[in-house]
């Protein structure tokens, strides 16, 4: 499917949800949201084949076999983080399913849903985003069992990106499920993580977070004061990032996003 057709089709399965009047910075967004969801080889028609299925059921089988062997013991935490990876895998298959097919899962993509959903390992649909949500327990409870360092910055990576792109449909300043505390903590996540990364992709992707979730407090919080804090740090983290990665996609909303906070003032 071309980069239009998904274009199409992403915008069809959202067509009750309307983009504010005007908003350069929403339909800056919606070029970064049909990125993320987009299929990963391009022209492709089809986002997951049979074989795809299988590959990934087998994989949280395997996983989900290798935690209930070794609860309790000190591999346990590597066990968890395997199986959270998979289910964030098989997430972002079936988003980029349905992104490329006007909202709809194909069949693949629904013997895939219904087979985890079986296990009672798959993701839920939220209806508030129209996207399916990562399931982050595995994860989560990776992070606090022994986990080697390299594997805990990945899945703090994953919990960091799934946060993020589950918080708005396709304006970021709109928040869904996520308070402004919530906001917060999820800056100082993805400040933390974006200089110790060691894959320039996912550091890249964590100083994105940080820098539009300043600029989403900026817009947010209601205290004048705070406002021009988190403005000052948004226009600094949102140019620097433009200059770091000038050949990016997300360099384009970075920049429309930082002429339309100066513009707001």
């Amino acid at each position: 499917m071309t980069d239009g057709g998904l274009m199409t089709g992403f915008l069809r399965a959202v067509t009750v949800r309307k983009l504010p009047r005007c908003s350069g910075m929403a339909l800056a967004f919606l070029v970064l949201v049909l990125l993320v969801l987009s299929p990963r080889s391009p022209g492709a028609h089809e986002t997951i084949d049979a074989d795809g299925v299988n590959a990934i059921l087998a994989a949280t089988d395997t996983a989900a076999a290798r935690v209930k062997s070794v609860a309790g013991s000190r591999a346990e935490g590597e066990a968890m983080f395997a199986l959270g990876m998979v289910q964030a895998e098989a997430t972002a298959i079936l988003n980029r399913d349905l992104a490329a097919h006007s909202g709809k899962l194909t069949f693949n993509g629904q013997s895939l849903q219904k087979a985890l959903a079986q296990r009672n390992l798959g993701p839920r649909f939220d209806d508030a985003i129209g996207r399916y949500q990562m399931p982050t327990a595995s994860l989560e409870q990776a992070l606090h069992l022994s986990l080697a360092a390299a594997d805990a910055l990945r899945a703090r990576l994953e919990l960091l990106k799934a946060s993020f792109y589950e918080s708005f449909v396709l304006d970021p300043f709109q928040l869904v499920g996520m308070s402004f505390d919530d906001l917060d903590r999820q800056i100082a996540e993805a400040k933390s993580l974006a200089p110790v990364l060691l894959i320039p992709d996912d550091a890249e992707e964590a100083a994105f977070i940080h820098a539009i979730d300043l600029a989403r407090a900026a817009r947010l919080v209601r205290e004048p004061d705070a406002a021009r804090a988190y403005a000052g740090k948004a226009r600094a983290a949102l140019a620097a990032f433009a200059e770091a990665y000038p050949e990016s996609m997300r360099a384009a909303a970075t920049e429309v996003i930082l002429k339309n906070l100066g513009s707001a003032e």
